[in-house]
């Protein structure tokens, strides 16, 4: 969706396609982790009436905050516009949207995106592979960054995903990781729903290696109970 705002055209996604992983580092940064800190606060409060009250200024504020990153402007200028009704009716329409596609999410392993096919390639977790996952190149900083993901890091997703998704007939290269690599600035462009199915789809193939081996500890992490601290899950839907 385009919409003009001060003589100036900005683009408000209306898809997860549309809305890419560098910019949801960026409002993580910007607003996430102080709207997750505030829903913990409020989620915490005893009394059913007050905290309510507080859930619903806490929605006002990040319907503001989302509206504010994707128009470039300050949450405090659109409090005091005169355009509050037609921001939250662009707010219902257009960027809700993304978080109930977010919770329809449908896999899929081969993906085209930025002029090329690219694909998931998973770790091999079962017992009796060739290669074992404590074998893999990173796995235990694989592991961690789920973790951290799963814990509201965003940023740990971008590594993720450089790892995993790869182009046609494309071998993993360590040189991937390295600061400011070419590969790493590519996945800031990744669109969200690439960059989620990867990293759910992760998440419950290293759930069932963590949970199923006899000497590995008992890790949780799966995505479908770890997704109250990502704010674009709950605090933004």
């Amino acid at each position: 969706m385009r919409i003009t705002i001060n003589d100036r055209e900005v683009i408000i996604p209306s898809s997860l396609s549309e809305f890419s992983l560098g910019q949801r580092i960026a409002f993580q940064i910007e607003y996430g982790n102080s709207l997750d800190a505030r829903l913990k606060e409020i989620f915490e409060i005893q009394d059913e009436i007050r905290r309510e009250l507080e859930l619903m200024e806490f929605n006002a504020e990040k319907m503001f905050s989302t509206f504010a990153f994707f128009a470039g402007c300050t949450v405090d200028s659109l409090k005091e516009s005169d355009f509050v009704d037609d921001i939250f009716a662009i707010y219902q329409a257009s960027l809700a949207a993304l978080f109930h596609e977010e919770d329809s999410m449908e896999f899929h392993n081969s993906f085209v995106w930025n002029g090329a096919n690219w694909y998931l390639h998973p770790p091999e977790l079962h017992y009796g592979s060739k290669l074992s996952f404590g074998q893999l190149i990173d796995s235990k900083q694989v592991v961690a960054d789920i973790a951290a993901f799963a814990g509201g890091n965003w940023e740990a997703l971008q590594r993720i995903c450089t790892i995993y998704l790869r182009k046609e007939g494309e071998e993993y290269d360590e040189s991937f990781l390295y600061e400011n690599s070419d590969r790493l600035n590519e996945m800031l462009d990744l669109p969200m729903n690439i960059a989620l199915t990867v990293a759910f789809f992760l998440s419950s193939s290293i759930n069932i290696y963590l949970n199923s081996s006899p000497s590995s500890p008992r890790l949780k992490l799966n995505p479908q109970e770890n997704t109250q601290m990502p704010i674009m899950k709950t605090g933004v839907g």
